[in-house]
């Protein structure tokens, strides 16, 4: 087994309204990871990356989905399986679905120096000038 490096452990966050809920109601996060994760990598991993919003982990649960037949006409084949973990979070979010993201990138951004563009002030003088 080969040694991973921890930015390629967490592959993406898998967003269905199974694990909204369990977002919302547990503080329960559900990722695919790479095929060779294990619990510890994937802790870590997470720690690392979403340092920023004081994620830290409680618990690690991982299961691996199996691939799938899939028909395409008269073509036979598979949908790919992969490794999915569900991360139990005791503090701190993971900013997957982007309003807490978004916040905090602008504030951010500022400080670099950056200009932001606010769209629905673009939008309302838009409206004004078409008016």
């Amino acid at each position: 087994m080969k040694k991973l490096n921890i930015n390629d452990v967490i592959i993406k966050p898998l967003i269905t309204e199974k694990n909204s809920r369990l977002t919302a109601d547990h503080s329960t996060y559900v990722l695919e990871v790479h095929p060779d994760a294990t619990k510890d990598d994937v802790k870590r991993a997470v720690e690392y990356i979403f340092a920023k919003s004081n994620a830290k982990v409680k618990k690690v649960n991982i299961a691996k989905v199996k691939r799938k037949a899939k028909k395409m006409g008269r073509f036979d084949g598979f949908k790919k399986g992969f490794k999915k973990a569900y991360v139990i979070l005791s503090e701190g979010v993971i900013p997957i679905y982007g309003a807490d993201g978004v916040e905090k990138e602008k504030k951010s951004a500022n400080k670099k120096g950056l200009k932001i563009i606010d769209t629905e002030k673009l939008m309302k003088e838009a409206e004004k000038d078409i008016k």
